[in-house]
């Protein structure tokens, strides 16, 4: 019963290009032979894949239960092709960095700017996703730097933490609130707030701040990136509370910053790995990332301050 490596790969195109003809076009077939080692495949295993109305063949429910087993064999064979294609591509100059939008909009360019004039010059390859699918993308690629806003202990990593500030309160020009130089929790109720999706680490300390002050915010939007949050402030969707990064990017774009009156520090975790060719390349990096996030946090409360 047992199926060999050919007999996936035909049962996988066939079900995927939804044809015998195209399905032998890819795998460099014919249909005949496709048609033959389906019936062999069937034979094999016992029941039928799929029925067969002239030329046409409709996947039955037996094939669909198997197909979804073989999509994950071919996922993880995916990923083992995507980390060695990623391996043999890496130039000894490239150096590779996952993150999140956030820093890839705000800080990383910073860095890498104090970075350029470097002997030997470095090369940047900047990998950027949300933060659930970035995990992913670090589990099966290879990067130098990972930056993230929640701190994971991953095996073969070494991790560490810079502080950017606290978060701070983002309006539109002219909003009734912006003549405050300070808002507190109860400055939010009853306002439209643009809130950080759910699985946003941030989120759920924003959330404590103003459960435990009592408040009760109107749902105006949801959205992923602070930048996005900037944007939808800027029209008059709503207010909200960001990091001090993306704040930094933004002043003097059609929104004003406030403190809020209850501290939440914002840090940024970075982990690399602790076998690394690349290890002094990494250290310059980290070095060069708190630097600008001090440089920022002192830009943004100057700002706050005027």
């Amino acid at each position: 019963m047992k199926l060999n490596q050919r007999q996936i790969d035909v049962f996988n195109a066939v079900m995927v290009n939804k044809s015998v003809t195209a399905a032998a076009v890819r795998l460099g077939s014919s249909q005949p032979t496709l048609s033959r080692e389906i019936r062999e495949i069937e034979q094999r295993l016992g029941f039928e894949l799929f029925q067969r109305f002239g030329k046409r063949l409709t996947p039955t429910e037996q094939a669909v239960l198997l197909h979804e087993v073989v999509l994950r064999s071919f996922v993880g064979m995916d990923e083992i092709n995507r980390a060695a294609t990623a391996i043999r591509t890496r130039s000894a100059a490239n150096f590779r960095i996952a993150t999140i939008p956030a820093y890839a909009e705000s800080i990383i360019p910073r860095a890498i700017q104090c970075l350029l004039r470097a002997r030997p010059p470095m090369h940047f390859s900047i990998h950027s996703h949300e933060e659930p699918s970035l995990r992913h993308e670090m589990t099966t690629q290879v990067f130098d730097l990972g930056l993230t806003e929640s701190l994971t202990e991953r095996e073969g990593t070494a991790s560490e933490t810079i502080a950017a500030g606290d978060m701070v309160c983002v309006l539109p020009q002219g909003h009734r609130l912006a003549g405050q130089r300070e808002l507190t929790p109860m400055d939010f109720t009853g306002q439209p707030f643009i809130y950080f999706g759910q699985n946003d680490p941030y989120r759920h300390k924003l959330d404590q701040v103003f459960q435990s002050a009592g408040v009760t915010r109107d749902y105006a939007a949801e959205t992923t990136t602070a930048t996005s949050v900037c944007a939808m402030v800027a029209v008059g969707v709503g207010i909200s509370v960001i990091n001090p990064l993306t704040a930094a990017s933004h002043t003097g774009r059609n929104v004003v910053f406030r403190r809020l009156s209850v501290s939440v520090p914002y840090l940024l975790s970075v982990w690399r790995p602790a076998r690394s060719t690349r290890t002094a390349q990494a250290k310059k990096f980290v070095t060069a990332l708190r630097d600008v996030a001090a440089d920022m946090s002192a830009s943004l409360q100057q700002s706050l301050d005027a």
